[in-house]
Parts: structure tokens; C-alpha cells; sequence
């Protein structure tokens, strides 16, 4: 009975240490700025709040987004930024958005190449603008 008991958690450790258990909890619930670009995303650093005229998206837990960005489609400094509500969903690994900017609609989708509590590494697939004419 014991070797039976013995073999059974041993076989069971196995199977558990092989298997992928990335989980990425609730990112990205919270706010994010502090943008890196990268040649094909961008790496964002979790903060505790969105400071003014910076970049940065802010994910409510009811797929609401409020994404600050550039207020018009001048972006050389001085900065002015404005804040457009959008939503936002994520599947599996990817994140699709859609906002409004200072000119239509934005849609995006990311892939999340690594996270952490304290920053995201994603990776855009696509960008759309939808522009107001």
C-alpha cells in the first residue's frame, strides 16, 4: 500500500513539473505606462496611477479601456494628451482594443509575450485607424 501510495505522488510530481503553467492572472487589469517601443511592441511598467500628459493605458476589470494619448496630431513637445474611453478584451493571450483618438477610432491587437505583476511585454499584430472625415 505505501509503495502504491509512494509511486503514485512521485508520478503525479512528474506530470505537474512538465506541464507550461504560465498563468497571467489578471493582467492587464491596472494602469500601465512608462512605454519601451520595441522593433514590433512596446514593454509597459504597471504604476499606480496614469500621470498627466504621458502615454499609458488604464484596463478596468468591465473590458472598459481609457487609453492617454496624444490629444491632437501634433506630437512634438510640449506634449498635451487627452484621455479616450474605449474597451477592451483579452482571449487567451491576445488583447484586442478599440478607442477613439483625437482623429476616428484605433483598433489594436497584442500579443502578450511575457508578464509580470510589474510589467508586460506584448507585441502588436495589427493596427487599424478609422479616420473622421
Amino acid at each position: 500500500m505505501k509503495k502504491t501510495t509512494v509511486l503514485t505522488f512521485v508520478f503525479g510530481l512528474l506530470l505537474f513539473s512538465c506541464m507550461e503553467t504560465e498563468d497571467l492572472g489578471p493582467v492587464p487589469v491596472g494602469s500601465w505606462s512608462n512605454l519601451t517601443h520595441e522593433s514590433n511592441g512596446f514593454v509597459m511598467e504597471r504604476v499606480a496611477k496614469l500621470q498627466d500628459n504621458a502615454l499609458g493605458y488604464r484596463f478596468l476589470s468591465n473590458g472598459q479601456l481609457i487609453h492617454r494619448t496624444y490629444s491632437g496630431w501634433c506630437a512634438t513637445p510640449p506634449i498635451v494628451t487627452s484621455d479616450y474611453v474605449g474597451t477592451w478584451e483579452r482571449t487567451g493571450d491576445t488583447i484586442t482594443l478599440m478607442a477613439p483618438y483625437w482623429g476616428g477610432i484605433h483598433r489594436q491587437e497584442w500579443m502578450i509575450r511575457q508578464s509580470s505583476d510589474q510589467s508586460i511585454q506584448v507585441e502588436i499584430l495589427s493596427s487599424e485607424y478609422d479616420r473622421n472625415e
